[in-house]
């Protein structure tokens, strides 16, 4: 009997040891799952927030070497050129960057249109059918017809709603600017203005252009 009481409390004490083990064992496979998911959490959290460092670096190198070659671009156009028109023309005058080209198509020798243009590094050909027309940063004309005359070209256009017309000044010089689609394949801006009995014509073929146009446009100088 006494037997017999001493082994039931051996097997409460063991019963009691391995309550104790498989509940230390548990807790211990509990705790290295949590670990082991906090770590893959952590793990995927980290390589998400480098790669999104990654983007954001790559894509803020890409704005600065952008911001660099813009620059560097706008300063390798100083100092800018000045642009003289024959005498005989109102001795029209601008300034133009300096890394840009000039072609005088039509010098106004015979009493004709004068006709230049002007582009960045190389001027493109301007014998080109208009089906296949190059675009220019500048055309200077002056030509040999009234100014409104000149201005009802685009009078069509302007009706349809394709171009829109505008009064300015530009170095104190007054003018007509008409911006919009000049064709399908062209879309710029023209300014016109007069000199003694002829039309100065300023035009840009594409907005690309238009930060210089203005620029120039704000230079202009002719005599009356």
């Amino acid at each position: 009997m006494h037997m017999s009481r001493k082994t039931e409390m051996e097997q409460g004490y063991v019963n009691s040891w391995m309550i104790v083990a498989i509940s230390a064992i548990v807790l211990f496979v509990a705790a290295g799952s949590a670990a082991i998911w906090a770590y893959l959490a952590y793990s995927q959290e980290k390589t998400a927030v480098e790669s999104r460092m990654a983007v954001a670096s790559a894509k803020a190198r890409e704005e600065q070497s952008k911001a660099d070659r813009e620059k560097f671009n706008e300063e390798a156009k100083n100092p800018r050129i000045e642009f003289v028109g024959p005498e005989q023309y109102g001795r029209v005058s601008f300034m133009y960057p300096k890394t840009w080209s000039v072609y005088v198509a039509a010098d106004g020798s015979d009493r004709g249109d004068y006709k230049a243009y002007l582009h960045p590094v190389i001027v493109p050909p301007t014998n080109t059918h208009s089906s296949n027309q190059n675009k220019f940063a500048l055309r200077l004309e002056i030509l040999n017809s009234d100014f409104n005359k000149t201005l009802d070209q685009y009078a069509s256009l302007l009706k349809k709603g394709d171009l829109t017309s505008s009064s300015v000044e530009y170095n104190g010089n007054t003018a007509t600017r008409i911006d919009g689609a000049f064709s399908k394949d062209l879309r710029g801006s023209v300014v016109l203005m007069k000199v003694r009995d002829k039309t100065l014509r300023f035009s840009t073929d594409a907005d690309t252009f238009k930060p210089d146009f203005e620029a120039i446009l704000k230079t202009v100088k002719f005599v009356q």
